[in-house]
């Protein structure tokens, strides 16, 4: 695989603060949800630590020249300012939690596309740790279940909400629900991070180790979207760069999915199709009825009424992504969704296919992932984060930053391939 090595930073080193905030804010956002007792908690820690700095930071940057960052995420501000509006003509209008959506997605990718510009090698570093930090606290989850409460290894992790006192001044309270989703993009962070840095052991093994970690912990959720998503991204790798020996991570999986099938075989036997099949059917009967804009964002679908085994069944929504999207803004908010990150991930495949084989893989991943457990499309910080948005913005400020280094005079003077 073709690894592009920053060989120094573009604007020089990042300060030492910059870097550790960074650092700080990957590891808590890529944790968080494992730790955290609610997701409110988080998303207002997240608010103070990362996204209001950031945006005053990004502000800061574009004072000489807002237009031109306004222009620049054009398709992203159309997409934002519709679905936080469509929530007018929604069911119960919510413009204070859709609002929250639109200033924290946009930040997001505004500063992500500015610091990978201007500081590559402190932002890879920060992406790195903080999966790390992600792997460590998965561990310490999976540890606490099996072998501190002393469940059995054919128990599934996956929704538990329990508190282990590990001693009584440590309290640990786990929370694993949609942990596939929020976990399951992370091995392609740190390996895409890995190779955006200087070349060196602790580097190279790195991402390793985090994979392996991240590998275990989902297994232990078993969850069949986790594994048919974690296939889908693998099949990517050899696909973009058409490189055979891409299909060792694929291998991998299988490995995976054999060992949590023989601890658990009902996993395939007893769940059947989860009800997937009528959900879905029963969202395109409602997306229908207003297909060009939707019903307008809510925070969640209209009541799904679906018989189950000739019983009748209620659910709050359709347990896939897109449709959510779809019933939520409609094809109108769908094809401004898509613009998003087709144009970069079009470029990038044009230009750099070995460069962006990873976070397409990720992508791929993440898409796959919501495809089975999507719940709410467009919200503040959630579970579903680092299967849609993150990867999003990781992918649009790379291809970008490749093409400006590839458009610029010095760029071979900032920047080297190597195999």
């Amino acid at each position: 695989m073709t690894r592009p090595r920053s060989v120094s930073d573009s604007t020089g080193s990042a300060p030492v603060l910059f870097s550790g905030w960074l650092t700080l804010c990957f590891s808590l956002m890529f944790s968080g949800l494992l730790v955290f007792p609610s997701r409110t908690g988080l998303m207002n820690a997240l608010d103070a630590v990362f996204f209001l700095p950031a945006l005053i930071y990004v502000a800061v940057a574009s004072r000489h020249q807002p237009l031109a960052l306004l222009k620049r995420h054009g398709w992203l501000l159309a997409f934002l300012c519709y679905a936080t509006f469509s929530t007018f003509f929604g069911p119960a209008p919510n413009p204070s939690r859709f609002g929250r959506a639109l200033i924290e997605i946009f930040t997001l990718f505004a500063f992500v596309e500015l610091a990978v510009q201007r500081y590559p090698r402190a932002f890879w570093g920060a992406l790195l740790i903080g999966t790390g930090v992600a792997a460590v606290a998965a561990l310490v989850d999976f540890f606490a279940y099996y072998f501190i409460v002393d469940r059995p290894f054919s128990s599934q992790l996956y929704g538990v909400f329990e508190v282990f006192e590990i001693r009584p001044w440590l309290v640990l309270d786990t929370n694993q629900l949609y942990a596939s989703m929020y976990c399951i993009t992370l091995p392609f962070f740190a390996f895409f991070a890995s190779r955006q840095l200087p070349p060196g052991r602790l580097t190279r093994l790195a991402p390793y180790l985090i994979t392996l970690a991240l590998l275990v912990y989902l297994a232990a959720n078993q969850r069949r979207s986790t594994l048919v998503a974690l296939a889908v991204g693998c099949m990517a790798l050899p696909i973009i760069t058409m490189k055979r020996r891409l299909l060792v991570p694929l291998v991998a999986v299988v490995l995976v999915a054999a060992a949590a099938l023989a601890l658990n075989p009902e996993m395939i036997t007893e769940r059947g199709t989860s009800q997937r099949p009528q959900l879905w059917s029963a969202t395109w009967e409602m997306i229908l009825e207003a297909p060009v804009t939707g019903h307008g964002m809510a925070n969640e679908t209209r009541e799904l009424h679906i018989v189950v085994d000739g019983e009748p069944v209620v659910q709050d929504h359709p347990h896939n992504y897109f449709l959510s999207l779809l019933y939520h803004i409609g094809f109108l908010g769908l094809g401004l969704w898509v613009m998003l990150w087709a144009p970069a991930l079009w470029r990038g495949w044009r230009r750099y296919p070995q460069r962006i084989s990873v976070l397409a893989a990720a992508m791929a991943t993440g898409f796959s992932a919501v495809l089975f457990d999507g719940i709410h499309p467009y919200t503040p910080f959630m579970y579903n984060w680092p299967s849609v948005w993150i990867p999003m913005a990781l992918l649009v400020a790379y291809v970008r930053q490749q093409y400006a280094l590839s458009t610029t005079p010095s760029s071979n003077c900032v920047a080297t391939n190597r195999m």
